[in-house]
């Protein structure tokens, strides 16, 4: 069955606008970005943990199912010849409960943490001039 010429163009703008994306980095910038990708989760991962540490609990996220329907459904008909069939969907929650903390723990794993963010911030300042003197402007 042949495509409708909609989709297939916009596909194409999809990919166009990606690459466009990719081209405005430059190599000096994409080396940066990954050197610090690392770093920047242990920044974020010690912001949570004194978080967590400031207020006493933190937060277990869990994903439920709160019911399940059936609904429409266009696409290619290859199944039913026709492009509409029925299809289930999940109705889906997200739910976070409070959690009590073990202070002794979150303070050791913080240490840990800043422990960690020094080298990391070490390997970066070394890399990041690497990849100045690699990729230059």
């Amino acid at each position: 069955m042949e495509k409708p010429r909609f989709h297939m163009s916009l596909r194409i703008f999809a990919l166009l606008a990606l690459g466009l994306l990719a081209a405005c980095a430059s190599p000096q910038q994409r080396c940066v970005q990954n050197i610090n990708r690392d770093l920047s989760t242990v920044n974020r991962l010690i912001a949570e943990t004194e978080l967590n540490l400031s207020r006493g609990f933190t937060y277990e996220t869990e994903i439920r199912e709160t019911g399940f329907g059936v609904t429409g459904c266009f696409g290619t008909g290859r199944y039913y010849g026709s492009g509409v069939s029925f299809c289930g969907s999940r109705d889906l929650r997200t739910v976070n409960t409070p959690v009590p903390i073990d202070p002794d723990t979150e303070r050791r794993k913080l240490a840990g943490l800043k422990k960690k963010q020094e080298e990391l911030t070490a390997i970066a300042a070394r890399a990041e001039a690497a990849c100045a003197a690699r990729y230059p402007g």
